[in-house]
């Protein structure tokens, strides 16, 4: 059982922005390789200000706060990736609205809630080398743990190491979508920079039950 509150949604903030600083120039690497470079920066600059908005909304209706941020991230970051991400802050305030608190049952709703608007917003399916491929298997090791009712630091490590596998397992797919879609065949045996991110949102997810 997990009760999320605005504080500890913070906290999951700060540790996805020490990530994504730490990450910052393997992902820029990885992006520059097959997009525009800029991945690295829109993320640790997006979720900083994600993260430095939210002492700002005066609610603790944890679906007005994801909603506010959402709408933070699309203007701080006007790219795909950004766009996705607020979709997925959007999506998820949804299943959270009139919440102060949430259990991990809500939490995977609202996981199901982001891959679902991805995949409408992004005209893109799971298993075509996007950010999908580590959203959705981290999404349904959260739908798991609900179900078996596990604390949340298992859930949140289940979910990263899930999002993990599936960032390797875009190796073996050919990207479709995006500038990376011009490389076809020479896409392969590389991982996705989107679903690398994703999976960097896990990580920092998971940390913050350390």
């Amino acid at each position: 059982m997990i009760d999320m509150n605005k504080q500890s949604l913070k906290k999951m903030l700060g540790e996805i922005v020490k990530v994504m600083n730490e990450e910052k120039q393997y992902l820029i690497e990885l992006d520059g390789a097959m997009g525009d470079g800029d991945l690295g920066l829109t993320m640790t600059s997006g979720f900083t200000a994600v993260y430095n908005e939210i002492d700002n909304i005066d609610s603790d209706d944890i679906g007005v706060v994801l909603m506010k941020l959402g709408m933070k991230m699309n203007s701080v970051v006007p790219s795909t990736m950004g766009t996705l991400i607020s979709t997925c802050f959007i999506k998820a305030a949804k299943e959270a609205k009139g919440k102060t608190e949430i259990d991990l049952l809500t939490a995977s709703k609202m996981g199901r809630a982001a891959v679902n608007g991805v995949m409408e917003r992004g005209k893109a399916k799971v298993g075509q080398k996007t950010m999908l491929d580590a959203l959705d298997p981290g999404v349904k090791a959260l739908e798991k743990a609900a179900e078996e009712n596990v604390d949340a630091k298992t859930a949140f490590n289940s979910a990263y190491e899930a999002a993990k596998q599936g960032v390797e397992d875009t190796k073996k797919i050919k990207s479709v979508h995006g500038r990376a879609a011009y490389y076809g065949e020479k896409s392969l045996g590389r991982p996705d920079s989107g679903a690398t991110a994703v999976m960097f949102i896990f990580k920092g997810m998971a940390q913050s039950f350390e």
